[in-house]
Parts: C-alpha cells; structure tokens; sequence
C-alpha cells in the first residue's frame, strides 16, 4: 500500500467579494499587476473555503492578457501554479495568449514562447516606466491552436476526403539535378496542382470538413495570392460563399485568378497586415467563418497529405528541404514525415528579404521582420506562435537564400527538370544547391510548392 499523501481537493472558482483584501494584498506584496483589479476577472483555486492561487484575465480595449497568477507561498512547488495558468488558457476569449512575465523559463515549461510580437497594448504596458514590474519583464505567448493540431489520423483522413477532388502530384527524380547535386535528387511537383500551389489541398480539406451551418454563413479569409485561390477553389467545389481581403497594392493577376474562383475580393489595408485585420472584422460582423492562413488545423492537416504521399513514394528518403513562409506547409512534414521516418533530415528554406521565421526559430524567440523580396509565398513579416513553437522542436535544419539564388533555382529547374516554379517554389531547390556536400549519396525530396510565375517576372529572370 502507498504511503504517499494524497492532495486534498481542488476547486476552481470565481473570486468572491470576501476574497478581495486577500488578493489586493497578494499583488501588493509580490508587485504584481495592481491596475484596475475588478473582481470579475479573477479565477481561484480553492482547497475548501481557503484560496491556494488565483489569476487573472485582464481586458484590454482590444485584446486580454493573462496575468496576477500567484500561489499562496505556503502551498508553493506542488504544481499548482502550472494547474492555475493551464485553468485560466482554457477559458480564455482568444487563441493567442499573452503574459508580462520575469519567470520566462517557467513559463516555457508550461508552453508559452518569448515574443516581440504583442498586441499594442501590451507593448506599451512594458514599454512604460511601472513600478509594479519587476526588472527583466518580457512578453511571452501560448497559442491554444498548438493543442488542436492534427494528428496523423487526421492526415489519413484528409486524404481520403481529398481524394475525389485533387490529384495525387508526382515525386519525380531529376537526372540533371541529381547530377549537378551528386545525390538522388526527387521533386515534389505541387506546381501541378490546380491552382498551381500546394495550399489548395487545405482549402479543399477545409471546405469538405465545414459543418452544414458554417457552409451557410460562408467564409472569409485574408491572402496577397496562393492562400484566397485555395479558399476559394475549396468553396466554389462545396457552394461556400467566399470572401478575401487583399491588401490595395496586391498582384492585380493574382486578384482575379481568385475571382475567376468565385471568390469576392474586397481591397483594403496598405498591408496583408491591415487585409487581415479588416478579414476578422467581417467574421464578427457578419458571422462568417474566419479562416486564419497559418493558425488553421483544418489547413495543416490537408497540406500534411504532401508528407504522406512522400514518404509512401520514397520510403527510405534521406532529406526533405521545404520553403517557409508562414510555416504551415513544414509543419504538415513535422508531423507525418518526422513521424514515420523519425531520422530523416528536415530543413526548411527562407527568404532573406523576409527572414521572421528563420530568426524566430534560431533564436527561440516570436520575431518581426521587413519584407523585401519577389518571392511572394515567402513574404512572410511576422511570425505565428503555433508554426515557431513546432519548428523550434523538430527542424534539423533552417537556411536563408538570397533573390539571385532564388531566379538561378527558377531557371535550373526550367532547363534541367522543364519545370516551372515561382520563386517561393523554387527556393527549396536553391536550399539544395547551397547545401552541396551535405547532400552528397543523399536521397533528398525538394518541394516545388508552387509554379504561379508571371510572364513579366520570368522575363527579368532570364534578362
């Protein structure tokens, strides 16, 4: 029989009035956040009558923070801090959430990951001189998508909703790359899809898995190009109404390509940034189903099939180099190819002009970066917690490559594979000549994602 002790019980509970001298003194004695302090945003933990720890959600003008979280210093190093914060993410009003912490390796425990992407107004908190933060106050986050993401089952199943819709694209061996490489050289040509880019397979995905109320309401979504076409592919297959906001200087090509899918494009915004913004307040408005390009499981698990049909085409693959621009199509090969062949190489490949990704995932911290690239499906100025926090665990691998690698990659693959590529399409190619020896004897799968190449912009590559 166990000598151990058992816990008393726990019971999570809103605080009461009577429990207000009790927390105001806490936050005065550990300096924790003492603005506005309304009860009604206050959650504890209770063992009978008597608070053990107790948070908080604070509201903002626009977003929330959580923040206050304590354990009486009595009933510290039990976990019930981990029990407190973990109570308070699952009944938080958004996907993101965001603490102003010093105990930033405690939190990494629990999830969250250091960021210099915050909502203004957290930003500002720390930017201000406040007595009531201790020194080395930083902003972390925790995405609750993490928790949603799709497993391998849920890939399988992707696929086989997919299938009367979508072709199954081919992995081909380039002779004249293999060459050049000195190493089996396979393409994966999602250029062929379509749409021309892998994303439609988590649009059609998507579209297929929408309950019969969220295809009446329709959906809305926020794209410069690839992201809207696939949206719209998925919803014209499905009767969705679809509507994507695009930034006002967005590729007018592009623009009607998701047209011509049936998608109604609305211009707005200076930036994807402001599209975005103005996607989400069209979902609340008007109760469309907002579909996040990144933070969507729905999404990942359709573009995840690529991995899938990879490694069942070339099951002793060494190397699989895939490009990143917001991380969902390298985090489908983290979950299926890692996963089934755990010691293959996984590298992915970004711009250098839009380098958010590649920094936040080398210096384990969420990052901004400027955009300056032609590489559209790359350009990428702000990294999303979910993808970060998964790159961060399984890629072996993360290389920049540069506009004149990009266009030499575009032509090698035209004259040696006759493939036509964009230049987010043909950045994995680049990654692969970059790497030279380390491919060398290597079974490498490189992702062609996308051959959306325009006729003016082919024409500077080959000038």
């Amino acid at each position: 029989m166990s000598t151990e002790i058992a816990e008393p019980p726990f019971e999570v509970a809103p605080a009461g009035p009577e429990d207000l001298p009790l927390i105001r003194q806490t936050i005065e004695s550990e300096r924790l956040d003492p603005d506005g302090l309304e009860l009604s945003e206050f959650l504890t933990l209770r063992e009978g009558e008597r608070i053990v720890a107790f948070g908080r959600i604070k509201p903002y003008r626009q977003t929330y923070e959580l923040c206050n979280v304590t354990v009486m210093p009595e009933r510290r190093g039990r976990g019930l801090g981990a029990r407190m914060v973990r109570e308070l993410i699952d009944r938080f009003p958004q996907d993101e959430v965001h603490i102003t912490t010093d105990m930033p390796d405690y939190f990494g425990k629990l999830g969250f990951l250091r960021t210099e992407v915050l909502p203004v107004e957290i930003e500002a908190k720390i930017g201000r001189p406040c007595e009531s933060l201790r020194p080395g106050t930083l902003g972390m986050v925790y995405d609750r998508n993490i928790e949603r993401l799709p497993t391998i089952a849920d890939v399988y199943r992707a696929r086989r909703i997919m299938a009367p819709h979508l072709p199954r694209t081919p992995l081909v061996r380039s002779a004249h790359l293999s060459r050049q490489l000195e190493c089996e050289a396979y393409l994966k040509l999602e250029s062929l899809q379509p749409i021309g880019a892998f994303k439609v397979r988590g649009g059609v995905n998507l579209a297929a898995t929408l309950s019969p109320e969220e295809r009446q309401r329709g959906i809305v979504g926020a794209s410069t190009g690839n992201h809207g076409q696939s949206l719209a592919y998925g919803a014209r297959l499905f009767g969705i109404r679809c509507v994507i906001f695009a930034p006002e200087e967005a590729n007018e090509l592009k623009i009607e390509a998701m047209r011509r899918l049936g998608a109604e494009v609305v211009r707005e915004g200076a930036d994807f940034e402001e599209a975005r913004a103005a996607a989400e307040d069209r979902a609340r408005r008007e109760g469309l189903r907002y579909v996040h390009h990144i933070n969507e499981p729905l999404l990942v698990a359709g573009v995840a099939t690529i991995s899938l049909e990879v490694v069942e085409d070339l099951p002793d693959v060494d190397v699989i180099i895939v490009p990143i621009g917001g991380g969902s199509g390298a985090v489908g090969h983290c979950i299926v190819a890692k996963a089934l062949r755990p010691g293959l190489r996984l590298i992915g490949v970004q711009a250098e002009g839009a380098p958010a990704v590649y920094r936040s995932w080398k210096e384990r911290k969420l990052q901004r970066a400027p955009i300056d690239t032609f590489a559209e499906g790359l350009a990428t100025g702000i990294a999303f917690p979910m993808p970060v926090s998964v790159l961060i665990r399984t890629l072996d691998d993360f290389l920049l490559v540069s506009e004149e690698e990009m266009r030499r990659a575009i032509i090698l693959l035209l004259e040696g594979a006759h493939v036509l590529a964009e230049a987010a399409g043909a950045a994995a190619t680049a990654a692969a000549v970059k790497l030279g020896d380390q491919l060398r004897g290597k079974k490498v799968a490189i992702m062609v994602t996308g051959g959306n190449l325009e006729l003016e912009t082919l024409r500077r590559v080959l000038g």
